[in-house]
Order: structure tokens, then sequence, then C-alpha cells
């Protein structure tokens, strides 16, 4: 299958061609663009794959968190590409897709590990991944104070954080794991998601 994957939640954002086994070209977005900065990447990146715009057959797009403009410029394109194509798109939390890239370099991480991903100076996101997950088994969004007063010890974490709550987060000895190279998990993530014709929708995880 010829899926197009679209990240613009991370700092480093993403957008490749993928197909049954590997990725076939790819652009990084490392800055906020409009939706008239995407398209010429997009062409570009499809032109690099020998594809047609019509030989997309799926779209992978993540829907957040993130920035509310990168958000919307990613969602919005993808609808508008499913829409004019027919073809069914998945949406892919940034947890998810951090999860997996851990994954791939820690498979004995079976207590765990945490994502963090920080949204304002004075609170982030956290979820837990593993088997002692009942602590914030779905994305959290928490005052930084709150997370490092009930910081799990031993646990390593992985995600985006702003200078000071990596340095909070380190002062309560909390490590980073390495995580596997994007592209290299990226032909099997995308193969192991759920698409449907479907509108997706930004994740803010603030209820608006």
């Amino acid at each position: 299958m010829r899926t197009l994957f679209l990240d613009l939640a991370s700092h480093a954002g993403f957008l490749a061609c993928i197909d049954a086994s590997r990725v076939v070209s790819s652009r990084g977005v490392d800055h906020r663009i409009s939706d008239a900065e995407l398209v010429p990447l997009f062409e570009e990146a499809i032109k690099d794959a020998a594809w047609r715009q019509e030989d997309i057959q799926r779209i992978a797009c993540v829907i957040g968190p993130g920035g509310f403009t990168s958000l919307r410029v990613a969602v919005a394109f993808a609808n508008t590409l499913s829409y004019a194509l027919d073809i069914p798109v998945a949406a892919i939390h940034l947890s998810d897709l951090y999860a997996t890239r851990v994954r791939g370099c820690h498979p004995e991480l079976v207590e765990g590990f945490l994502w963090l991903h920080s949204t304002k100076k004075t609170q982030l996101f956290v979820r837990r991944f593993g088997t002692a997950h009942h602590q914030y088994p779905e994305a959290t969004l928490l005052p930084i104070e709150t997370l490092i007063a009930d910081f799990p010890k031993g646990i390593p974490w992985v995600g985006e954080l702003i200078p000071e709550h990596e340095a909070a987060v380190t002062a309560t000895s909390g490590m980073r794991a390495e995580v596997r190279d994007l592209a290299a998990i990226l032909p099997d993530f995308v193969a192991s998601l759920n698409y449907e014709k479907q509108t997706l929708l930004p994740w803010y995880g603030r209820g608006w």
C-alpha cells in the first residue's frame, strides 16, 4: 500500500511517501508552515517517489498534540486530499508514534516509560506506557509542578520538552530514553494503523 505520512505536530516535522517496505521519499519540516507552503513540499515528495497524486492509497496523519496552526494545517490538508482521492485516513496521536520509536530501541522496557510533551511554560502532557500504566494511561495535561512532585523513580522518558521542563525532569533523576530513527519504524507503523473514510480532527488536549 502506498501511504502518505504527515507529521507537523513534532518539533521535527516529517512528510513521507511510504510503500510496503520503505520510506520512498521524504521532506523534513523544521518550522511552522502554512497551507501554501505544505503543498509544494507534498508535490516534491511525490515527484521524488515517482508517484502520481492518484497513486496514494491512504493517509496517516499525526493529529496532536502540537501547535494550533500546525495541527490545523496538517489535518485540513489530510482531509482535503482524502476527500479528493476518495481514500481512507488514519489518525495518529504523537505519544503512540514515540512509543513505537522507543520500543524499537528498548524492547526490554516492560515496566514502561513516560511520554512527555511541553505545551506551555507551566504545563505539559504526560502518558505512561508499560505494564504499570495505571497512572496516566491516556495523555493528560498537568502542571509541571504536579509531575515533578510525583515523578516515578527509575522510569525513563521520551518526548519533546522545553529546556526548563527538561531541567526539572532531569533533576528528579528522570533519564531520556533513546528512540529509533523515524524512517526505520514508519513502514511497519503505518501498516498497523486503522484506516477509515472519516474526517480527522486536531487533538489539542485542552477541550477546544
